[in-house]
């Protein structure tokens, strides 16, 4: 499977990308009619609580997001500290292989 430089794969990040992008629509829609209805009705109470809850949740959807990608970094990361080291471990057995071979031989 073919993965992109956080080491996630191609097709989950553009369907990420996809799903945001279908978020920021839906929230400009939303929060441009609350616009349109606050300009027509400035003193309704409704209208400010509902505008306030939608920035609440941009916010916390902002948050998810910036959690969701240090977690693809964090994760990126050790994969790739995972394979620094398996290639050490391996490089080192192979070493010790040589090495008993060349000084250990059964004569």
């Amino acid at each position: 499977m073919e993965k992109d430089s956080k080491g996630q794969s191609i097709y989950r990040a553009k369907t990420r990308t996809v799903q945001e992008l279908e978020y920021l629509n839906n929230f400009k829609v939303i929060s441009d009619q609350l616009i349109e209805w606050k300009k027509a009705k400035p003193d309704n109470e409704i209208l400010k609580v509902l505008g306030q809850a939608l920035a609440h949740i941009g916010i916390y959807v902002a948050s998810m997001e910036m959690e969701q990608d240090s977690f693809e970094k964090i994760v990126s990361q050790y994969r790739k500290d995972k394979l620094k080291y398996q290639r050490q471990a391996l490089e080192a057995v192979t070493n010790l292989e040589k090495y008993e071979q060349q000084y250990f031989k059964e004569e």
